[in-house]
């Protein structure tokens, strides 16, 4: 947890782990995007994940995501996601789904086909053309 000051925290993992972190700034503000741009340009390892300050992860997350990666590079992948109730930090599952956007470019949380359905794999890829970013 980050209760000492970030140059603390960063010196001491990179003393252990050379070059585990590396903290991107800019002379002024660059907003949401370039900043995630300007941090994955940085990045060495052969597969960078973007995600919101306030996603959490939970055991077993990347095994599929980092799966279907390999078998193709060109893919964009986005995990499903659950829900963590503000009062008393329950998960509340959301239904299977993709997401993807009507043509009003609304998100839409899209119910899979049901050829996907009958694979009984849940961790099988939804395809669709879109995904949220």
């Amino acid at each position: 947890e980050l209760k000492e000051k970030l140059k603390k925290y960063v010196d001491e993992v990179n003393a252990r782990k050379p070059g585990f972190i590396k903290v991107v700034r800019h002379n002024k503000q660059e907003g949401l995007i370039r900043s995630r741009v300007s941090g994955w340009r940085v990045a060495t390892a052969p597969v960078v994940a973007l995600f919101d300050a306030h996603v959490e992860f939970n055991v077993g997350w990347a095994e599929p995501v980092l799966s279907r990666i390999k078998e193709n590079r060109k893919r964009v992948i986005s995990p499903s996601f659950d829900n963590i109730k503000y009062d008393n930090f329950e998960i509340e599952e959301y239904p299977l789904s993709a997401q993807g956007f009507d043509w009003e470019l609304w998100c839409r949380y899209l119910n899979p086909p049901k050829s996907w359905w009958k694979l009984e794999n849940t961790t099988a890829p939804i395809r669709y053309c879109a995904t949220m970013t």
